[in-house]
């Protein structure tokens, strides 16, 4: 999106908090807007919020929860064939057949409300899921400062934000510190923003507002005092997605999906124009021909397949929650599970993420205690990113009492470095101390400090990137320390950061995991291979790739990734293990690479520079003390940053996916068998074979089984390797096991109508029960791709399944028998249905055997 396209968006979109004003928010002064909001610098009380929360509503785009439950109801009515088959249903009992009509109303009812069921009961298990891992926002409540989860901060908030927050709504700035606000996702503009006090006009564009910060925005770097003035559906992005009513690209499952409905689509349509004409050559009643042409299209469609995918997607969800995978989105187990290359930091997944401070040393090598104090004042008084090296720093070297923090430089990923203004005790002068990568250190450096004293840094800088080399060939991360003496500042800019001294090095300690290497080696035993994605530099990345097994033949640096277009890039990176010295933008790159080469790709990031990378790849992966940012862009978030964590969530996503291709497999081919044995049926014989209620009902009852299939047991093999759509196999699969039953029930056709001379009434009862028998006893035998009785299936799906052919040897001899038009089945005519379907399940292990080896 253009800053040009930005200006039309309406100004009218307030809050129903935000005071009613001539001027929007960002024209407004910032006392006034806080008065009228309730709110003060002490923030707003929890029951001013909780009153206001009540009034507003949840801070989330889509707030309707209640109409999304009735659009769910709604959604399991509302396919086109179903709901023809409804008008015809009721045209029929508008002719007089009311009974019929009522019989199919109730079947299409019941199998509509299980699926209601079974889905909302799965969103409320995702919800509590969800729950454990939700993003929340550093706000002031009852003059105290407090992590609050976003969806409950509400206008007249004040919200601290600092590198890697999510800005928590619409809001005017207060204060800032070197703030600056990454609105891409907004204004499609590449750079951060620099964000400070002040008023704006009122007819400004969302580029130009610099006194403002809007929801769907993070900050980049720096920190920052605001005023939450609109949240929700009252906010810019909203008014946004409004008016574009876009969504977001097909993920790999969806666009399986949809391929997937085509086929259904396109056999129903054959179906339903070919034997509804037929069946009108044969001068059969038009209301009966046209409900059984619908019902055999409707029979052909697995009609809950939308439950059994979101009941098996939320059953993935919860076994994947066992293992401390969080999955945020449900359609990204697919992705995962078909995940060909993880891209990843070695931070605390190669590495134990422990982050030790091993040395404190002066240029010449020297452990060095004033470079450590030095290094504390700067980690432990700076008031911005929390990371775990300035923690290790301050464990090492606590912070004196005396000392105080002036002012500070915020870190940013493109200085590399942090600055803070300090004075060590109310006499003494203040000193800007700087922290970080040594490259930018040194750029800011023009003297170090040496035993002999102070000397041109050029003297010494051939020894200071030896040494740097020496200790990054050891695996050691090395971060440099400047400082420069002030007389009277108290305040900084970007600028002072010049002509300042490099006084000495520290070194960092991150061991390796002692399973990581058997754990990238499992991982590419399952087809996932890992790709090191890291900042550090090219002898550190290195070493630590070598302990893990990476092959460092060839590591690239950001320089090499820039060096190439994204045409060779995709080329070039497909045999490279080790990437090091990377921005986020070059991050981002790589992921684009590896999927314009044909790879599904996880990424693994918990930084604020691994945002564009993780909204890049088909699955991102975060973890929970990941910053706000990288877990909001994340698809599923880990509550251990560990590679066999991730390793366990694979294997549970291909269980998942495996288990949902099960019922696609099953329903579809044995639907299409039945179909079409009954369009050929319904040519020979001198009446319809099944009529429309009692295809329904057939198809209700055999569906119930699968509503259980996601807790069924998978094949090892099928674990072995990623798995993704492939609708020729199922093409394929249809038509062959379909065909196979079809031979069997035209078997079973000759022998009730030649052999046993069986009338409409008995024909019917007889492969009603049929056709349920064959189709719940061929559910063990497809189940699984070996012989199956090798392989053991859930006690659920074994418990339904024996339901189902009880309650279906049962109809025929109860009192709805008459209501269904079916009759008693005689005591031979029984143990010949059983016998065929025990022949066609047997003979289904046969065929299964040969389909699978080719």
């Amino acid at each position: 999106m253009t800053a040009a396209s930005n200006q039309s968006i309406s100004d009218g979109n307030a809050s129903a908090a935000e005071p009613e004003s001539a001027s929007p928010f960002w024209a407004s002064d910032a006392e006034s807007l806080q008065a009228s909001l309730g709110s003060s610098p002490a923030g707003l009380s929890s029951e001013a919020a909780a009153s206001i929360l009540e009034r507003v509503g949840p801070n989330r785009l889509n707030t309707r929860a209640e109409d999304s439950v009735w659009r769910l109801l709604g959604r399991q009515f509302i396919s086109p064939i179903e709901l023809i088959l409804i008008a015809a249903t009721i045209l029929s009992g508008a002719l007089g057949d009311w009974t019929d009509a009522a019989i199919i109303l109730v079947i299409l009812l019941l199998s509509g409300l299980l699926g209601f069921s079974q889905e909302r009961n799965a969103g409320r298990a995702m919800s509590v899921l969800l729950a454990t891992v939700e993003v929340s926002a550093v706000i002031t409540r009852d003059g105290t400062n407090a992590d609050v989860p976003v969806g409950e901060v509400v206008p007249g908030d004040i919200a601290i934000v600092s590198a890697g927050d999510l800005i928590p709504g619409d809001c005017l700035v207060l204060s800032s510190n070197s703030l600056t606000v990454d609105e891409s996702a907004l204004t499609g503009e590449t750079f951060p923003s620099e964000k400070v006090p002040g008023i704006v006009p009122g007819g400004t564009p969302l580029t130009g507002r610099s006194n403002a910060a809007f929801l769907g925005t993070h900050v980049s770097s720096g920190m920052g005092t605001l005023l939450v003035v609109r949240t929700g559906g009252a906010t810019e992005i909203a008014s946004i997605s409004d008016r574009l009513n876009s969504r977001p690209p097909q993920n790999g499952f969806e666009r399986g999906m949809t391929s997937f409905g085509v086929l259904l689509t396109r056999l129903m349509v054959v179906l339903v124009i070919a034997i509804f004409a037929i069946n009108l050559i044969l001068q059969r009643p038009i209301i009966d021909s046209a409900l059984f042409s619908l019902a055999l299209a409707v029979g052909l469609t697995p009609q809950l397949l939308p439950a059994i995918v979101s009941i098996s997607l939320a059953q993935g969800a919860k076994m994947m929650a066992r293992t401390r995978v969080i999955v945020r989105r449900l359609d990204a187990i697919e992705d995962f599970g078909s995940m060909t290359v993880l891209c990843s930091d070695k931070t605390g997944t190669m590495t134990a993420g422990e982050i030790e401070l091993a040395s404190a040393m002066d240029l010449e090598g020297t452990p060095s205690v004033s470079v450590g104090e030095l290094a504390s004042l700067n980690a432990g008084l700076q008031l911005g990113w929390k990371n775990p090296i300035d923690a290790a720093i301050v464990a090492a070297h606590p912070v004196p009492a005396t000392a105080i923090a002036l002012d500070e430089i915020p870190y940013d990923f493109l200085r590399k470095h942090l600055s803070v203004l300090v004075r060590r005790g109310p006499t003494e002068q203040s000193i800007l101390i700087s922290k970080g990568a040594l490259d930018p250190i040194l750029g800011v450096c023009t003297h170090a400090a040496v035993a002999a004293g102070t000397v041109p840094i050029a003297e010494v800088l051939a020894g200071i990137q030896q040494r740097f080399a020496e200790l990054s060939a050891q695996g050691f991360r090395v971060l440099g320390i400047a400082t420069r003496q002030f007389s009277d500042h108290e305040k900084v800019t970007p600028g002072d950061e010049s002509g300042m001294t490099l006084v000495g090095l520290l070194t960092f300690a991150d061991p390796v995991k002692p399973d990581a290497a058997s754990t990238l080696a499992d991982l590419g035993a399952s087809g996932v291979s890992v790709r090191m994605v890291t900042g550090d530099n090219r002898l550190v990345a290195s070493h630590v790739a070598q302990q893990v097994g990476l092959d460092v033949t060839t590591v690239f640096a950001g320089d090499d990734i820039d060096a190439l277009d994204d045409a060779a890039l995709a080329t070039a990176v497909v045999p490279v293990k080790v990437f090091s010295e990377l921005n986020p933008v070059q991050k981002e790159r790589i992921v684009r690479a590896f999927r314009a080469a044909g790879e599904v790709v996880g990424y693994l990031g918990d930084g604020i520079n691994d945002s564009p990378p993780l909204h890049a790849a088909d699955v991102g992966i975060s973890v929970n003390t990941a910053v706000p940012v990288a877990k909001q862009s994340a698809a599923i978030v880990l509550l251990d940053k560990d590679l066999r964590v991730i390793l366990d969530g694979v294997l549970q996503g291909r269980r998942t996916f495996a288990n949902t291709m099960k019922y696609i497999f099953m329903t579809t081919s044995a639907n299409f068998g039945n179909m079409l044995s009954m369009a050929i049926a319904a040519l020979v014989l001198p009446f319809l074979p099944l009529l429309a209620g009692q295809i329904l009902l057939i198809n209700l009852l055999t569906d119930l089984p699968a509503t259980f299939i996601a807790t069924d047991s998978v094949d090892k093999a099928q674990l072995r390797r990623p798995q993704r759509w492939n609708v020729k196999l199922i093409r394929n699969y249809m038509f062959v096991f379909g065909a196979l039953s079809s031979v069997f029930d035209l078997a079973t056709f000759a022998i009730l109508r030649w052999g046993f001379d069986a009338e409409a009434p008995e024909f019917r009862s007889a492969w009603f029960l049929a056709s349920i028998l064959t189709e719940v006893g061929v559910l063990f035998v497809l189940r699984t791709r070996g012989r199956f009785y090798r392989s053991t299936p859930s006690r659920w799906l074994v418990l339904s399944s024996i339901a189902v052919v009880i309650v279906a040897i049962a109809i025929p001899y109860s009192p709805v028998a008459t209501l269904l038009q079916l009759v008693p089945i005689p005591f031979e005519l029984l143990v010949l249905v059983i016998l065929v379907a025990i022949a066609y399940v047997v003979t289904t292990e046969l065929v299964k055997r040969i389909f699978w080896r080719r």
